[in-house]
């Protein structure tokens, strides 16, 4: 289990940001990225935050805050051009091979 310091760490050796200058933006966007994980597993739940935090997603976090780092400013766009370059992003936030990664818990119904 990885401390929210050594998240921060983390996001800021994948990323390149300071952890003095970047820190309140990274956490953010661990914060960010620990609510879409919790909402993406739990589909089901009221309050999808307060369900507990499952430590084996803690290194997809970190990667997820680096994903939305890295794309801070490009604001939901999916695809850029310049300069004969060209960006495709397969969803607005974070990556969908990302995405993937998280395992949604179904809601079990009871029989009578």
């Amino acid at each position: 289990m990885l401390s929210d310091e050594d998240k921060l760490k983390q996001v800021c050796a994948l990323t390149g940001a300071g952890q003095e200058a970047d820190g309140e933006l990274v956490t953010a966007y661990l914060s960010a990225a620990r609510s879409l994980i919790l909402e993406t597993r739990n589909p089901f739940a009221d309050d999808p935050d307060s369900v507990a935090w499952e430590p084996r997603y803690d290194s997809l976090q970190c990667l997820m805050a680096a994903d939305m780092y890295n794309w801070r400013g490009a604001d939901n766009e999916i695809a850029h051009v310049e300069n004969g370059i060209t960006r495709t992003r397969s969803n607005a936030g974070v990556s969908k091979q990302l995405l993937q990664r998280i395992v949604p818990r179904c809601k079990s119904r009871s029989v009578q």
